[in-house]
């Protein structure tokens, strides 16, 4: 079948596999071009199927030569439905990384449930005996509460008066208005029990009490802190609640990773990229849009795997690291510098409406959003027919 992008509410609802395969074979070439550096041996990544999750597992595997377990919940094709993208990120990657000689597996579940969380455990004890760096990355909305059976739903609110911003519509190529309304009570408490740090410290505390943490284990959970620009959002409503929690937890965790193994627990701040939920938050849009540019112009863009390539070599196993007055890892320091930020908000200011669509910052920032998905990767025929169930065949593992 021809898969043409299909977009509603500026959601894909389908992915295309040979991008996904492109886009994940340009990522790997592009770490190992950067050449190894010493890093972790065996990796346990939640949330590794795309964005930084993927990143990271990339970097990892081709940067430092590690082993990678990866957790994810993931639509698999089906009939006409094509699977999400993550699906085929973690089919083209195993792929790909069989030439690593080392071992790699995926589970597909709920990184909530303790069930999901078992098995994991299981496969560490059984193929790789302990594990010495545990990534938190995962962006899910929805948790379920498997003490009460309850579905649990986030909410991306502010905390006081509603707040108005631009965001673009990927369909129709619009700017629109983009309204966020104030959070109850509530939905500030549910949405840091879904995007807070509370499953992050069960992971820790279950992998410890099953003794496959290794000597000098370090666990880290990716935030964003950003400025003025989306602070409203992002510190000061119900997602910073969340993250004021991830931080708290990451406190809580270092102490016994200290005591018991001579580890630490990690909050590191990365910088502003697309993603699929930049578009459903007022101004993020065109904040990117204007931040590559200006990054651009400055020679201090980074791709998103180039970024946690740095985190790694650099911050959590190099000499270079760089944190701020709560100890987070300031890996978003380019983004922040004043130069860049003070440019980017009066780029910002000077377009409007349809004028953004000119920026190049603006058409980068469409073209990642299309290829998170394997959209509009370069070297694709997209009217070429496409035949999953030969995809699946050649690529995807029997035992997946």
């Amino acid at each position: 079948m021809i898969i043409n992008p299909t977009v509603r509410n500026n959601f894909f609802t389908n992915a295309h596999p040979e991008g996904c395969k492109r886009s994940v074979e340009k990522q790997i070439i592009d770490i190992k071009n950067l050449g190894p550096f010493k890093g972790p041996r065996n990796v346990l990544i939640i949330g590794g199927s795309s964005g930084y999750g993927l990143a990271s597992r990339i970097s990892l595997a081709f940067g430092s030569n590690a082993h990678t377990v990866n957790v994810s919940f993931e639509s698999e094709p089906r009939g006409k439905r094509t699977g999400s993208a993550g699906y085929w990120n973690n089919v083209f990657f195993q792929h790909y990384a069989k030439e690593t000689g080392n071992k790699h597996k995926d589970f597909l579940g709920d990184a909530f449930s303790v069930e999901t969380k078992q098995q994991v455990i299981d496969y560490i004890k059984r193929e790789l005996g302990s594990v010495d760096l545990i990534i938190y990355s995962l962006a899910s909305g929805v948790r379920k509460n498997y003490q009460t059976g309850e579905t649990i739903r986030s909410q991306i609110k502010t905390l006081g008066e509603s707040i108005s911003g631009k965001t673009i519509d990927v369909g129709s190529l619009e700017v629109l208005e983009l309204e966020v309304l104030p959070a109850t009570a509530q939905e500030t408490e549910d949405t840091v029990f879904v995007m807070g740090g509370s499953d992050w410290q069960d992971w820790v505390e279950l992998l410890d009490s099953q003794h496959v943490l290794a000597e000098g284990v370090k666990t880290i959970a990716y935030t964003y802190i950003g400025g003025e620009t989306t602070g409203a959002i992002y510190r000061r409503g119900t997602l910073g609640k969340a993250k004021e929690d991830l931080e708290h937890k990451a406190q809580e965790m270092n102490l016994l990773l200290q005591n018991k193994y001579n580890g630490e627990a990690l909050i590191s701040s990365s910088k502003a990229v697309v993603s699929k939920a930049s578009v459903f938050i007022p101004q993020m849009p065109i904040y990117v849009a204007c931040l590559y540019n200006v990054m651009k112009a400055h020679n201090v863009h980074e791709t998103i795997h180039e970024h946690k390539y740095r985190l790694f070599k650099d911050m959590v196993y190099g000499s270079s690291r760089l944190v701020d007055e709560q100890g987070r890892i300031r890996l978003d320091h380019l983004e922040m510098d004043p130069t860049i930020q003070k440019e980017t908000l009066n780029l910002m200011m000077s377009y409007n409406n349809k004028d953004v669509f000119k920026l190049q910052g603006t058409t980068d920032f469409l073209q990642e959003f299309y290829e998170i998905n394997g959209f509009q990767v370069e070297g694709i025929n997209y009217d070429q027919d496409v035949d999953i169930e030969q995809f699946i065949l050649d690529y995807v593992p029997t035992d997946y």
